[in-house]
């Protein structure tokens, strides 16, 4: 392939997948928690925002819980810390989960496996994720290192691109307060100071910022009776949880999450099928997730569902209404 073919193939996988920035302070995070296992796989997630142009901005890095499951080869995050932090950082920061890392020491990939494509497409088609990233970590004589793949939706088909970290210097601005406040639960990496391998790398000055909530043409959400409809429903759930908050998760995928006290935490998801499929509410409680479709809810025989035009705000708050929500 010329040089000018290969320059334009690699500007179109980059309009596709964006860049990936992460702070060093969390990369070196990642790097000490992979030195501190060198035997065992270890692993944990990945917390920040997707900017309106698709780039990925890692925040924060979250490490393996206490009752995460690590073997030779494989690792299970901890479900109920992990739920713990997702619900606490989006509280509290506003960071969505964006991704996941974890390392291979006995299988020696500094790549993805075939099992962990599968997971990731398996998880972005059950969440309705239209992105996400993937960090793989090797430990060996030389250090740690996390190379970082990118994993988009087009058209339907999932596809995977090993993008270069984009490493901005110094801390971001959630590290060190929600550490402090998390002293109690959170689980930090022995190892005082990470060293690296290879990897693929380099610096910037800066990372980008989260902008302007924004959405493709053809958006649901561009028109402003429906932006209208959907203030409706999250106005009727704040009225009962004080906590409910609207996020824009990715490019196509909106959700209102909140918390019934000593319960459960939930989220009413409108994704990438919304509004020819209903929105769907899910449930965390006690390392255990429950969904239901709103358009099925109490009806069998059917989805029984309407279009926007008919208004859908009603239709949601009826269903919230029959889950006791």
């Amino acid at each position: 392939m010329k040089k000018k073919e290969t320059h334009k193939s690699m500007e179109a996988d980059r309009r596709i997948h964006g860049d990936i920035y992460i702070y060093r302070q969390e990369l070196d995070f990642m790097a000490r928690f992979i030195l501190d296992s060198p035997q065992m796989e270890t692993g944990g997630n990945l917390f920040g925002y997707w900017t309106p142009e698709g780039d990925a901005v890692v925040v924060y890095v979250l490490g393996p819980g206490p009752k995460s499951v690590r073997h030779f080869t494989s690792f299970t995050q901890d479900a109920d810390y992990l739920q713990y932090h997702v619900d606490r950082l989006s509280r509290e920061h506003k960071l969505s989960h964006i991704g996941v890392w974890h390392s291979h020491h006995q299988l020696g990939l500094s790549h993805p496996s075939g099992g962990d494509v599968q997971s990731i497409h398996e998880g972005m088609y059950a969440d309705g994720l239209s992105r996400c990233i993937l960090s793989i970590g090797v430990c060996n004589r030389k250090g740690a290192s996390a190379n970082a793949f990118s994993f988009v939706s087009v058209h339907g088909q999932i596809v995977m691109e090993q993008r270069p970290w984009l490493v901005v210097p110094g801390e971001g601005s959630v590290r060190n307060r929600y550490d402090e406040g998390c002293r109690d639960s959170l689980i930090r990496p022995h190892t005082d100071w990470a060293a690296y391998g290879e990897m693929e790398a380099r610096g910037v000055e800066q990372a980008p910022s989260a902008g302007q909530v924004t959405f493709d043409r053809g958006f649901w959400l561009n028109d402003k009776s429906n932006r209208l409809q959907l203030k409706q429903i999250v106005a009727y759930i704040q009225s009962r949880y004080s906590d409910a908050k609207l996020l824009k998760v990715d490019d196509v995928t909106i959700e209102v999450r909140f918390g019934i006290p000593g319960r459960a935490s939930w989220r009413l998801v409108f994704d990438k099928d919304f509004p020819v499929r209903a929105p769907y509410v899910v449930r965390y409680q006690e390392g255990e997730t429950s969904s239901w479709n709103l358009g099925a809810l109490g009806r069998p025989g059917g989805s029984h569902w309407s279009p926007l035009s008919d208004g859908i705000a009603p239709l949601v708050i009826n269903r919230l209404k029959d889950l006791s929500i």
